[in-house]
Formats: structure tokens, C-alpha cells, sequence
């Protein structure tokens, strides 16, 4: 057991290479509200669970964790940030599981946008977000940033993201506004657009491709068959925590990113390379 009681955020800070993450500090109180915010569902589970409960076993300080990624469904991240700091020899620190959205948020890596994710200062929305709970005090941690609930600035006078939203799930032309998850989430996994990819027609290409195709083209019929959708062939594993194998190697899965490609939030210009990446 470590008897370090304080450890210095740049001591974890210089860990991590700059040019793949950002980082970000969470006090008690912001780890305990991260904690108490509720989320939509539960998906890559990893680490202590601090979502959608009364009690914790403990709230400890913490710190946000984004790293650069431009690919779908790749939640490697996780175990990246578990061996960098498992090979540091820090001791006493264990990975949580919260609502990411609140703890970039809080930590100042990022701003929420009308399409209802984060989108991070230094990567935009190519990344993916986890968080490290610590025993030991951290300290000299970056000064608190202003915290702000609204949109992020260049969403002000924008409708680009619902627009181009190709199932109409993002409503922001008036209030209340809200995002329809069910149709965003439906649509990337069996969608059936002629050029936005989505899970089911990767799985039937690449692990399944002897499953008749108007079968896969009808999406009862896919989910009356006995393991629908599973990633159990050539090759082929899916791990719910962090994402899609290929040959034990984590893999991108392209599905639906249409909200977030417009000129005014990203690289892409409105037009992701799906098939590239």
C-alpha cells in the first residue's frame, strides 16, 4: 500500500504525451457531481461505476482523461491510460466510470454543442474521454476554468449539426430542445443510407457475410436471428467495455458522425472518410 498521502498534477500530467491527450483535474465535490449526474445508458463499462446511484463506496478526487481519436467505437483508451499508469508505478488510483460528458465539462477540457456531445478544446470531436480516481491528494492541479452550461459559442445562430442529421434526431428549432437518442442510436446500428455506414452492414461484410443480405437489409428479421450482431467470427471479438477486436487488436467500427463533421466544428468539412479510417 503507497504511503504517499499528495501527488502533483504535473507529475501525472507529463505521463501522458501531449500530442494524443489532454488532461483535466476533478475535485471531490466535482467527481461527486459527475457522480449524481444522471446518463442516458450504460455503455463501455469500465472501472468503478459512479453513475446513477445514491451511494458510493467512496468520492475521490480525480482526473479527466481525453485522448485524440478520429475513429468510431474504439474505447481503447481505457486500457491505454490503465498501462501508462500501471508501468508509472503511481499506486492507489483506480479507473471510474461516470457521466464523461459532465466531467469534461467540469474539468475545463471541453463545452457542450447542440448535438448534445463534448466537444473537446484541443481535439474537437475526435476523442474519446475517461476518468482516474486517486487516494492520494492531487495537487497543484491548473486553476478552475469558468464553467458555463450553455452551448458552446460557435453553436450560437447554427442549425448545421441538426440539418445534416440524416434521421432528424437533434431538435433545436425551438424549445424545449432535446435529442431523440432512439433514432440516433437505431440508425447507427441499422441504418441503411447509401453512403453513411452503419454497424450491421460492417458486420455483415466483415464477420457475417453468409447471412443473406435482405435479411440483414430488413432489421426484424436480423434481430430474430439467434446472436444478432455478434462479433464472433474471422476474426472477429467485441469486448463491451472497450469496443470491436480483430485478432485481439481493437478496431474502428464507421458508423453515423454527420453531426459532427460541419465546417464550423471540425477538420472534415462536412464530409468523414467512413471507409478510410
Amino acid at each position: 500500500m503507497s504511503t504517499e498521502t499528495t501527488i502533483k498534477f504535473a507529475d501525472i500530467r507529463k505521463l501522458f504525451p501531449e500530442d494524443q491527450w489532454d488532461l483535466g483535474f476533478l475535485t471531490k465535490d466535482q467527481m461527486r457531481i459527475c457522480a449524481y449526474s444522471p446518463i442516458k445508458g450504460k455503455a463501455q463499462e469500465y472501472g468503478a461505476d459512479y453513475t446513477n446511484n445514491i451511494h458510493y463506496f467512496s468520492i475521490v478526487n480525480a482526473i479527466v482523461l481525453v485522448k485524440h481519436s478520429p475513429e468510431s467505437w474504439d474505447y481503447s483508451l481505457y486500457q491505454d491510460a490503465d498501462d501508462i499508469l500501471k508501468n508509472s508505478g503511481l499506486e492507489d488510483w483506480f479507473a471510474i466510470y461516470t457521466n464523461f460528458k459532465e466531467a469534461a465539462i467540469l474539468s475545463g477540457l471541453g463545452v457542450r454543442a447542440k448535438n448534445s456531445l463534448i466537444y473537446s478544446h484541443r481535439f474537437g470531436f475526435d476523442m474519446k474521454v475517461c476518468a482516474i480516481g486517486f487516494d492520494a491528494e492531487i495537487v497543484d492541479t491548473p486553476a478552475p476554468v469558468p464553467i458555463t452550461r450553455k452551448y458552446w459559442d460557435r453553436c450560437d445562430g447554427c442549425f448545421d449539426c441538426s440539418k445534416a442529421c440524416p434521421v432528424g434526431a437533434i431538435h433545436h428549432e425551438s424549445e424545449p430542445y432535446w435529442l431523440d437518442s432512439s433514432k440516433c442510436d437505431d440508425f447507427m446500428g441499422f441504418g441503411d443510407h447509401p453512403r453513411i455506414p452503419s454497424i450491421k452492414w460492417f458486420w455483415h461484410k466483415y464477420v457475417h457475410p453468409e447471412v443473406p443480405r435482405e435479411m440483414v437489409a430488413d432489421t426484424k428479421s436480423i434481430m430474430d436471428i439467434d446472436a444478432p450482431l455478434a462479433f464472433d467470427a474471422n476474426g472477429y471479438t467485441m469486448d463491451m467495455m472497450t469496443g470491436v477486436n480483430k485478432d485481439g487488436k481493437p478496431i474502428p467500427v464507421p458508423f453515423c458522425r454527420e453531426c459532427q463533421v460541419q465546417p464550423r466544428c471540425s477538420k472534415w468539412n462536412g464530409n468523414y472518410p467512413y471507409e478510410v479510417l
